[in-house]
Order: C-alpha cells, then structure tokens, then sequence
C-alpha cells in the first residue's frame, strides 16, 4: 500500500500551489498549451492534468484544489458564462471549457471540450467537426479534449453502440482524448478492465494524449445497488488507468440521488483523493516522461516503466483482490537497489529484474536513478 509522510505530504502540496499560481500569472491570454507526442506540456513544461468535471461555483473549484486538482474541464454549467467561470477557476486551477462559446481569454484557459459522450448524444464524428470546426494541433495554445463512452471495450454488462472506427473518428477529432467506463458502477468487480480499457482506447486512438474519468462511487441509487466503493479500489482504478497509458486522469464525482450534487464524494474517497494527487503531483516526471519495456511474470499484475533523465519509473498494479507475489522486470534497472516510492523501503534489482509482494489491489512505485 502506497503511503507518504506528513512531511512530504505538506511539500508536494506547497509545489503544487507553486505551479498554479505561476499557471495564473498575468500577462497572457491562454495557458500556452500544447501537445508534444503524448505529453501535454502547459507553459513549456511537462503536464499531467488531474480534473473534475463541471464544477461550476466557487466553492467546489476551491474544494477541488485543496485535494489537488490542477484542471477544471466544465463542458456544461448552465447560466454561467465562460468568461466568468474561467474567471473563477483560474484563481487555482487551469481551465477546459465548453467549445461552444469559445470566446473567453484568460492565463489559466488550457483550451476547450467538445460535448460529453457524443456518440451518445446524437452526434456523428462529422457532425461534430462542421458544428466546431476547431483545428486539431493549431499553435495559438488551446487544446480540445473530448471524452467518449466505453462502448468500443464491451463487457458483459455494456456493449457497443457504434462501430468501434467511430469512436477513432471522435478521439482523433481532439488534441487530447479520453473515455469513462466505471465498472463498479456496472457491477463489474473485475477492475483490470480499467487497465485493458486503457490500453484498447491508446491503441486506436493513436499517438496522442489520453485520459480516463474515474467513478469515485454509485452515480445513482440504481448502479449496482448503490454500492460502497472502497479507498482501495478507487486508489486502483486510476493508477490502473495510468499503467494502461493515460495521460492524465479525472475524477466523476457527480451524483443524483436523488438530487443531483457536483461533488458528492464519501470523506474516506476524499482523503484516498487527496493522497493519490500528491503522489501524483511528486511524480509528474515519470507520468510525463518517456514509456520503456516492462514486463511481468503475472497476469494479474499491470505494469508501466517509464523514464525521465537519468532515472527510471515503474509503476505496478494488482488487480486481484488477493495477495499476489510478481516478478517484474525493466531493462533499464541496473543492478542494485531500487526505491519504493513513498514506502520508506527497497528492494534489490538483478539483471533487471525484482520481485514483490502485492496486498489486494495493492499498488507499488519504483524508482532508480543512475
């Protein structure tokens, strides 16, 4: 299980509020975004956005940053303008907004997003060009994001809606694509679907940044029974996501029951929340950097190395929900020690290779620098 002291903890915070603030300094009318590869990079500098989507006051963008959050994507709030809620999220956080009112400016204005799940909302790839016509890859430092269903990964408890080539055609009409699936919400317990989903999606999608929403419980009384989603599993879902190759992750923290709240998130969920972004905020090298061979002598282990200057990343992932011991093997690790991040521990490296001991759901980060 991954922990991190108070110290370190306080740190990470500090940094991050670091950044936002240089994110919203004066004197330029967007956030000079842009997409290098897979990496977004905002202001010249490797990005990984963590987000919420559709928060619409002030007190729920405030909320968001004090557990991390460093995007706001708000593809609907109704009687709000853009302009007036770029204005209220750039205050400590970077902005996405709906693209159809794209005349707001602002130094946090990251770019825009097309609507939500269109494959499901009446739209066709080509309608959704004419009607936004906005150039994918353009220089003037705005992206847009658009974010599908999960029908071109079906599972027992969801299918397919549209040709799976139309879901390429939605992703490659954006700078940055993403997708929600929520399995538990789909009674779906197995959660290396996140994983699988993840790495189908890239796959069509291309070499282009990608991101994955994460449920953070039962959207309505009616999924699955209004299941209690547990730290463990939501601390899995989206480091899952990230071994399976996102780019950056958000949080659906929306709920109807029966009214709806923006923010409606268990205080246990908040807290696992607020730990993972910190961690994720310390490892943004790794997130950003570049992807190396890795590989794993279990099925039920998902693994992703990376590499950022001189030091190499893996990130490792059980998805049962019983102890399991892996063999996990990068290339790129000398032999000798290697850190497990946050764990106030190590393990030794040979010919590449370590072994570990994973608890349920257990996640594990390693890190050696030479």
């Amino acid at each position: 299980m991954l922990s991190i002291s108070a110290v370190a903890t306080s740190f990470v915070a500090a940094r991050a509020g670091q950044s936002t603030h240089r994110a919203a300094e004066a004197g330029f009318a967007t956030a000079r975004a842009s997409v290098a590869g897979e990496r977004i990079d905002v202001r010249g500098a490797p990005f990984f956005p963590v987000m919420l989507i559709d928060q619409c006051s002030p007190g729920e963008i405030s909320h968001g940053r004090a557990l991390g959050i460093n995007l706001v994507l708000n593809e609907s709030c109704p009687g709000s303008g853009a302009q007036a809620q770029l204005d209220q999220i750039q205050q400590s956080a970077l902005a996405v907004l709906p693209i159809a009112t794209r005349g707001a400016r602002g130094n946090g204005l990251v770019g825009w997003t097309f609507p939500d799940e269109p494959e499901g909302n009446g739209w066709t790839p080509e309608r959704l060009a004419r009607t936004y016509p906005f150039r994918r890859g353009s220089s003037d430092g705005l992206l847009s994001f658009v974010t599908t269903g999960a029908g071109f990964y079906p599972t027992p408890t969801s299918h397919a809606t549209i040709p799976k080539g139309e879901y390429a055609k939605f992703a490659r009409l954006a700078d940055v694509a993403g997708f929600d699936l929520y399995p538990l919400s789909h009674c779906n317990t197995d959660l290396s679907v996140v994983y699988k989903a993840q790495r189908a999606f890239d796959a069509f999608a291309g070499r282009m940044p990608t991101f994955q929403w994460i449920e953070t419980g039962p959207i309505k009384p009616t999924y699955c029974g209004g299941f209690a989603m547990t730290p463990a599993e939501l601390r899995a879902e989206v480091w899952l996501a990230i071994a399976g190759g996102a780019r950056g992750i958000g949080y659906f923290t929306h709920t109807w029951s029966p009214g709806h709240r923006a923010f409606d998130v268990l205080p246990s969920l908040q807290h696992e929340m607020s730990r993972i972004n910190s961690l994720i905020a310390a490892l943004r090298p790794a997130l950003t950097g570049t992807t190396v061979a890795s590989g794993v002598n279990s099925s039920a282990v998902k693994v992703l190395a990376r590499t950022a200057g001189n030091t190499t990343y893996l990130v490792a992932v059980n998805t049962e929900r019983s102890p399991i011991t892996a063999q996990m093997h990068v290339p790129r690790f000398a032999n000798g020690v290697v850190r497990a991040f946050g764990e106030k521990r190590t393990v030794s490296a040979s010919s590449g290779r370590i072994n570990d001991y994973f608890v349920p759901l257990g996640v594990h980060i390693y890190v050696q620098s030479r």
